[in-house]
């Protein structure tokens, strides 16, 4: 596995992490501030997510088409982005949305 390939997993994974585990990680946050700005952190860590999954992309296909990476994982990163990000986005947003009230 080359660099591009690793990058992109881990880009992955930390999108998926900052989606799912959104809310502990706000209130981490609060923890380490001692403010009342929890939904804000949450507000933040979800966009952020969001901007992850949609730069990632972007990033694969500049690496293919700069012949960084092999463009035989064209349909693997397809899958991903689709069906992994497009679900954890959603729940991240029905998440945020219901601390908004």
């Amino acid at each position: 596995m080359n660099k591009g390939h690793f990058l992109i997993w881990i880009l992955m994974i930390i999108a998926t992490a900052l989606g799912i585990y959104g809310q502990s990680f706000a209130y981490f946050l609060e923890s380490i501030t001692n403010t009342n700005h929890v939904v804000y952190y949450l507000t933040s860590i979800t966009v952020l997510s969001i901007l992850i999954y949609l730069v990632t992309p972007l990033l694969a296909y500049l690496m293919i088409k700069f012949e960084k990476i092999d463009d035989r994982f064209i349909p693997l990163y397809i899958f991903i982005f689709g069906m992994i990000g497009i679900f954890v986005s959603l729940w991240s947003v029905f998440v945020c949305v219901m601390w908004w009230g």
